[in-house]
This record gives structure tokens, sequence and C-alpha cells, in this order.
């Protein structure tokens, strides 16, 4: 393991990111954690890929769904903060094809909070090979809506997808076009793309399902892969560094570098509880701890997000911490076991680990 940017606080973590290295968890993996003020400890341990080439600091990974939340969910705030965009606006008044349909009564908010009443990702039929026939389907199919707006929380990743089309017939612009302006660029993230990379320094993840090969640059989601990135739900390859970049924004109440990047409003409507009438907790576009997560050290205000490639980053405002962790679990062949203890264990580590911990 090498520490990228040593400090007391990271050390403790050491052994944690073995436990899961020697478990089969994954192959590699970098863990990131801080405050507002900066990056305290930064870990990387284990290979990127299948050759076992060393996973380092600038090995950019596929972060799967963090997309939602770092892509689509703060394209969405931005445009809404300049005017364009209003959260309580329906599909049908911006996608012309959706008009006179289930579909196109359903608000933007409820896109942002999984309350749509559309259905998961996995109840819906594939075999699509580009982004013209995956909205196509989407539009065409007749697609079941499970509920009306608002009554239901249920996780989708085509929550996302219709809502990164809007976002594009909004402003006339890709998604790529549209991260790269509102994202990448004003907060100088460097390493980090949306859609395929061409970067060797890449962590490599394997499609079990569809195509049965390992993924170098590619985006292991089917629908980010067929879209060539513009799906919304995933395809964003980015490095821990860069994460930790948004983590300390949004800890910062949208500040970054002295500029308002995101008001304090809206910072607090992203990590505010908007299903209040329900059991579940969920902010727009990010999830709200909850019971043991991100972990039992972590206050109920702690918001973040998961990737089903092994990826999560989790920020506490009361006590002005974060926690990035990338891994290729997807390309581990066996994997003993899920990620969710793991990733639970390093929450806890991080939060009760202080300055004053001992360095080898």
């Amino acid at each position: 393991m090498t520490e990228s940017a040593p400090s007391h606080n990271s050390y403790p973590l050491r052994p944690v990111l073995e436990r899961g290295l020697d478990r089969g968890l994954y192959d590699g993996a970098v863990v990131l954690v801080g405050s507002s003020a900066g990056v305290d400890g930064e870990l990387t341990v284990g290979d990127r890929n299948t050759a076992g080439d060393p996973v380092t600091s600038e090995t950019a990974f596929d972060v799967a769904s963090l997309t939602k939340v770092v892509a689509t969910t703060t394209i969405a705030a931005r445009l809404v903060e300049a005017g364009t965009l209003t959260l309580s606006s329906t599909m049908s008044d911006h996608v012309d094809e959706l008009q006179g349909t289930p579909r196109g009564e359903i608000p933007l908010r409820s896109l942002l909070t999984h309350t749509s009443g559309l259905p998961p990702y996995k109840a819906f039929p594939f075999g699509w090979e580009s982004r013209s026939a995956v909205l196509e389907s989407l539009f065409d199919s007749p697609l079941s809506v499970l509920a009306d707006p608002g009554e239901w929380h249920v996780y989708s990743d085509l929550n996302f997808v219709f809502l990164g089309e809007v976002l594009r017939r909004v402003t006339g612009d890709s998604l790529a076009t549209l991260f790269e302006r509102h994202v990448t660029e004003p907060l100088g993230l460097e390493e980090t793309t949306l859609g395929s990379v061409s970067t060797e320094n890449v962590a490599a993840t394997r499609d079990r399902r569809w195509e049965g090969r390992v993924l170098e640059g590619e985006p292991h989601d089917y629908l980010a892969r067929a879209m060539e990135g513009e799906s919304g739900n995933a395809g964003v390859f980015s490095t821990g560094r860069d994460l930790a970049t948004v983590a300390r924004m949004l800890l910062c109440g949208g500040e970054f570098e002295g500029d308002q990047y995101l008001s304090p409003g809206m910072v607090e409507r992203l990590r505010s509880d908007a299903l209040e009438s329900m059991e579940a907790r969920q902010g727009l576009g990010w999830k709200l701890g909850d019971a043991d997560t991100p972990g039992t050290a972590w206050s109920a205000e702690a918001f973040g997000h998961t990737g089903f490639t092994g990826t999560s980053m989790w920020m506490d405002p009361r006590a002005d911490r974060f926690a990035v962790v990338l891994t290729n679990h997807v390309l581990a062949m066996d994997p003993d076991g899920s990620l969710a203890s793991f990733r639970r264990r390093v929450h806890d580590v991080a939060a009760a680990t202080d300055s004053s911990a001992d360095s080898p």
C-alpha cells in the first residue's frame, strides 16, 4: 500500500483496506478522508487491472452511480439556479414524445428523489445498441408507471436516464458538454470525464452479465455504455482527489476557492429530506444517512451515494468530514461478500480517528 498524501489520520485505515484486499472484495482501492479544509489522508492498495499494475493516486475509477449526483444532479442544480430549469415542471414540458403519457406527467423533482413511480433498471428490457435505440425504447415501449409521482420511493436508474434527456433538451447540449461547463471546468477537476476514457491508468471492471469481458476505460453500466456515457445514471470516470474536491465544496456550503459555486440554499436542498411523509430518507439526488449508513459514527445529517462498481462518497456537515471510497469490486472474480460492511468499517474508522493517531 502506498500513501499518496500521508497523514496521521490515514494510517488506522491501512489494515481495513488490506483485509478487504485479502478477502477478495476488490483488486485495488483508493480511500480519502478529510474535511472542508482539505484531505487529511489518502491510501491506495492493490492493482488496477488483471496485468497487476498498481493503483495510484492518479488512477481513474468508473464511479458508476456516483454519476447521478456528481454529474446529473449537479448540472440540474446549476440550471435551476440559472433560471433555465424548474423542478416542478414535468417531463412532457420538455420531451414532446412523452406528452399524453403517464411518464410525461412526472415532475422533474420526482426523478431526483426516486419517487417517479418508474420501475427499477432491472425491470426494463435490454438489447439497446445506441443512444437513439435506448431513447426510442424508453419513449415508445409500454413502460409501466408503478405508482403516481410522490407516492412511492423506488430507486431506479431510469429516473436519471430521463432526467439526462431533459437536460439535453433544455440546453441543446450533450451531457458531456454540460458536465464540463458546469462541473469539471469550474471546480478544476482535471482527472474527471463523462464517457469512455483513453488513459492507461484506469481501474478495470468486468462485465459478467452482458458481454463477458474485462472493461478498461469503458463504462461498466450497460445503459451508459450503450449511450456512450450520455445516460445520466452512470458513465463518469474520476479520481479520489477530484471527488474529494466535490465533497469539500458541498461541506463548504457550495463555496469553492472563494467563489459561490452553488448557493448555500441549494446545497441545503440537496441534503435535506425531501420525503418526510415516507419511511425512506432521500435528498435531491443524494441519499441521506440512516441507522448504520454510512456508519454508526456518522450523524443523521450525513449525505452521500454509492456506485455499483464499488464506489462511494459520504459527507457529514455536523462533524465536517468526508470519505471517498473507490474500488474495482466488479473486477474481482469471486468477491467474498458485499462491500456494505467494508464501507461501514471504513467510514467508522475514518470518523473515530483523530490527528493524534500514531503513524508508522
